[in-house]
């Protein structure tokens, strides 16, 4: 593979086109979203290099040999993080990887075959849609989206491409909850009325110590913000933005999107029909607009309620269970019980949940770009809990009951 290169100008013209647009182009795009070859190096490029990004370069490179893979591209707004993440790189690979601090300029390569987006919440949605634009593959950390507008753009992009997308969600690739999956399709809970999910943590979570750190004259500020309104340098929104409401929702952004996924997932649902929520700042008084506590309630269109808790400030209760009239299942015991049930349905003896064979999401995504099937988290799922996180989001900012319509794909307020 030649690394060609397109000009910014016509990344931009790809990038910013509307459907009519891609209707016209698509065959443009869809051609550079081929099948590599089994004897093909799959180029990658990174980026957003935190702390969870170089998680997910060394599982990746723990595939390389496997799946032929290499990292020839880095991009960070943050030279310190782009300096350590090409060190690594070529630390690994025997060559440095080409440094970038915009990715439109990493996207208009056209020996980039993939690319791992890792940045802050409210960016990954746009980085998605350029990079599916550009025809590149795509493992995208979660959540999807925390704008209901950005991900609606994003999935509608993707549906366009034919890039293999797989979304930071990892538990789609968990054995033990694919097999929790395939029990209650079968009917084994009966009809499931309630979930109870409540996963908590002791700290000043998202707080960090390094904000100093971080230099104006290091950070591209200008290219963090992207479409957020300007305002001055900002070590503590730069370092902490998962506390600023400008970025992030905080709790369902960081951790409500993983369990509302597999919920989506045992139940077999896609969207909340409505949320309310509440919480507050009750504990880490340290000037965060995201709160420490924070619970939210969904119902959904088969019937049944959602309750989704986390706190800052005690561990204490963390479980989820999915409440059945036949029985309960307990997702840390991995143990559907009669407890609870009851009628002639009701269970006669408890069931174990027994994992099924599985490999890690990073390998999954990895194989299915090979394969050019759909890996376990694709788009539309990601699409899904974007939806709810934002409808929960929005209920705890507003006060009110916020429904959605999957026909519109618009929320409303009551």
């Amino acid at each position: 593979m030649t690394p060609e290169k397109m000009t910014r100008r016509e990344f931009v013209q790809k990038s910013t086109m509307g459907a009519a647009g891609l209707a016209i182009a698509g065959s443009t795009i869809l051609a550079s979203s081929r099948a590599v070859a089994a004897n093909d190096k799959i180029s990658v490029g990174i980026i957003g290099i935190g702390q969870r990004c170089r998680d997910l370069m060394n599982e990746l490179h723990k595939q390389s040999a496997k799946y032929n893979v290499e990292v020839t591209a880095v991009c960070d707004i943050w030279s310190v993080n782009l300096d350590k993440a090409a060190k690594t790189v070529t630390e690994w690979y025997g060559k440095a990887p080409r440094k970038f601090r915009h990715y439109e300029d990493l996207l208009a390569l056209k020996d980039i075959d993939a690319v791992i987006i890792a940045t802050a919440d409210f960016q990954h949605a746009r980085m998605l849609a350029d990079a599916v634009k550009a025809g590149k593959d795509v493992y995208c950390e979660k959540p999807f989206a925390n704008d209901l507008r950005d991900a609606r753009n994003a999935v509608d992009a993707v549906a366009q491409s034919k890039c293999i997308v797989q979304i930071g969600t990892q538990r789609r690739s968990e054995g033990t909850w694919a097999a929790a999956a395939e029990v209650i399709a079968s009917g084994a809970l009966g009809t499931i009325s309630k979930v109870d999910c409540e996963w908590s943590y002791f700290g000043p979570r998202w707080k960090r110590a390094d904000v100093d750190l971080a230099k104006e004259a290091d950070v591209e500020w200008k290219r963090f913000l992207i479409n957020k309104k300007y305002r001055p340098f900002d070590p503590h929104q730069f370092m902490e933005w998962r506390l600023y409401r400008d970025f992030s929702g905080g709790i369902p952004d960081q951790w409500m999107s993983h369990m509302i996924d597999v919920i989506h997932w045992m139940t077999g649902e896609q969207y909340p029909t409505s949320a309310v929520s509440n919480g507050g700042t009750y504990v880490w008084k340290d000037g965060r607009e995201n709160g420490d506590t924070f619970q939210t309630l969904l119902e959904y269109p088969k019937g049944f309620l959602v309750s989704y808790c986390t706190k800052f400030g005690n561990t204490a209760g963390d479980r989820t269970i999915i409440c059945g009239t036949n029985g309960t299942l307990d997702c840390d015991t991995w143990k559907i019980s009669p407890i609870g049930g009851g009628g002639s349905g009701k269970l006669k003896e408890e069931i174990v949940i027994k994992p099924k064979p599985s490999v890690n999401h990073m390998e999954n995504w990895l194989s299915c770009i090979r394969s050019r099937q759909q890996p376990n988290a694709p788009a539309h799922v990601g699409y899904s809990h974007a939806v709810a996180i934002i409808m929960a989001t929005r209920a705890l900012r507003t006060g009110k009951k916020v429904f959605y319509d999957p026909a519109t794909r618009e929320m409303r307020e009551v």
